[in-house]
């Protein structure tokens, strides 16, 4: 079972009671599930950010580790070119 690390709010969009004296119930309704849509939206935008920043994060680690790997092994060719006398360069 995965583990939920972000959530997006608000969960329920038409859930609210509706206020008194409302004359128009369709209205009012429309207008609440729109501003939740909108709430939604822009937590579904904080958690996408998040999401890339961890990316980016991720692979300049990677690229990082990478680019330490090549320096070693460009050190150990110079290395094994310097040891073996019959490789002609």
């Amino acid at each position: 079972m995965p583990l939920v690390k972000r959530n997006i709010e608000p969960r329920h969009l038409c859930r609210g009671a509706l206020p008194d004296g409302v004359t128009s119930e369709l209205e009012c309704v429309t207008n609440s599930t729109l501003a939740a849509i909108i709430k939604q939206l822009g937590s579904l935008s904080r958690h996408a950010e998040d999401i890339f920043g961890e990316l980016f994060n991720e692979a300049n680690s990677f690229y990082l580790r990478m680019s330490s790997l090549q320096e070693r092994v460009d050190q150990l060719a110079v290395k094994v070119t310097q040891l073996d006398s019959t490789v002609e360069e």
